[in-house]
Order: C-alpha cells, then sequence, then structure tokens
C-alpha cells in the first residue's frame, strides 16, 4: 500500500459503520475475547465523537475504503459530560438487552474491581491540566507502517495547536512497544502510569497502560 494513495480528511457521517468495525477489531490488539460486550465498547470509545461532535474525527481513506482513523477531543470536561448524559445510559440499556448480566466476563472485572481501585490509588497519575488534548488512532494492519498513523497525528496536533492548547497526551498499553515507539518518535513522552480496567488475564497479574503527553 503506497502512502500516496491513501487520503486523510475529516470524518462524514457515511464513515460511522467503517470507524466502529475499526474500533471493534482492532480493540486489544485484535483480541475481541477480551471484550465483555463488543457493542458496548464500540460505544464508549467513540461514539461521543462519532455522533455527538465531542472532538473531532479524521479518517485515513484508500480507494474509497477507511483503513484507520484518529478520534481526539480538546474539552476533556466537555467529554466526560457527552459520555455521561449522551452515551453511557444508551450503550449500558443496550448492553444490558443483549445479555451482559449473564456474561462470565463481567463478573471477572466486577471482582477484580477492589484490586483495580488500590492499585489506581498507587499509580502515578498525569498532570492532565498541561495535556487538556487527548486522542486515540487506530489503524487496519494493512495501513501499518506507512505514515498513515503520523499523519493522522499531525493533523490532529495542527488542530490542538490552532485552539492554543497547551498538550496532548495519547494512553498506551505497556505491553504493546511498537505504539510506545510510534508516540516517542512523535515527541511524545511519558507522563503517568494507570491500571487497565478490564477483565484480568486467566494467568493472573494486571495489565497497565502508560500515559504519554506532548507540550505544544
Amino acid at each position: 500500500m503506497d502512502e500516496t494513495t491513501i487520503e486523510i480528511r475529516e470524518y462524514e457521517p457515511r464513515d460511522r459503520a467503517a470507524v466502529r468495525e475499526i474500533c471493534r477489531s482492532t480493540a486489544y490488539g485484535g483480541a475481541e475475547e477480551a471484550l465483555v460486550d463488543p457493542h458496548l465498547f464500540v460505544d464508549l470509545m467513540i461514539r461521543a465523537y462519532t455522533d455527538f461532535a465531542a472532538g473531532g474525527v479524521w479518517v485515513a481513506e484508500r480507494r474509497g475504503d477507511v483503513v484507520g482513523y484518529l478520534a481526539g477531543g480538546f474539552d476533556e470536561r466537555r467529554l466526560q459530560r457527552v459520555q455521561a448524559w449522551r452515551v453511557i445510559p444508551g450503550a449500558v440499556t443496550r448492553a444490558l438487552g443483549r445479555g451482559l448480566l449473564w456474561r462470565g466476563s463481567l463478573w471477572r472485572l466486577l471482582a477484580d474491581l477492589p484490586g483495580f481501585v488500590a492499585e489506581g490509588r498507587k499509580a502515578r497519575e498525569p498532570d492532565e491540566e498541561r495535556y487538556p488534548g487527548h486522542l486515540h488512532v487506530n489503524l487496519l494492519p494493512e495501513s501499518r507502517g506507512r505514515a498513515v498513523g503520523r499523519r493522522l497525528v499531525e493533523q490532529f496536533l495542527d488542530e490542538a495547536r490552532r485552539r492554543e492548547l497547551s498538550g496532548v497526551r495519547a494512553v498506551v498499553y505497556e505491553t504493546n512497544h511498537k505504539a510506545r515507539r510510534f508516540f516517542e518518535r512523535l515527541g511524545f513522552r511519558p507522563i503517568g502510569r494507570r491500571p487497565a480496567f478490564k477483565p484480568p488475564p486467566k494467568e493472573g497479574g494486571r495489565e497497565w497502560k502508560i500515559v504519554y503527553g506532548k507540550e505544544l
């Protein structure tokens, strides 16, 4: 796939299904079995951006197909309001209708909640006031390693600078070394560490996330 054949453009409503599918298929490195409810996960991750304009979305398109996207926000308080009032109630209601309460992964997650909270209290929380912008980027496997992710992030950074944000942040799983190198090459640096709130691995232990920040 030639980088020049891929167009980076702003999200349009016709991209919704493709963006949601990329969000689902790339979750946890493609390990969909780790999702308590795939539809619930996608709603919580992306619906505030695609349906309620809580930030911006850019897509990478090749020959009419969306092969990646970046969703980012510029106002954390607005995102939290949209999530709390517009996204979460409906997403949870629909998940319950799909039988969420009967899924063993949900109860493993809830059983782990006290440990998650305890670990979170010991974690090094980032100074989010210095990094009010946030982003996440997901690419289909065939579009990786071809500067598509870099072009998406640069588009977002340009918009963040236009809005005069002091900095932006991104969250990466600690074990995802490729993603960590990707952000480090773009000038992001680790500013915090958090436990991951997901069903714990069957072999035990806990997964962690690194919060990266970039000053603008």
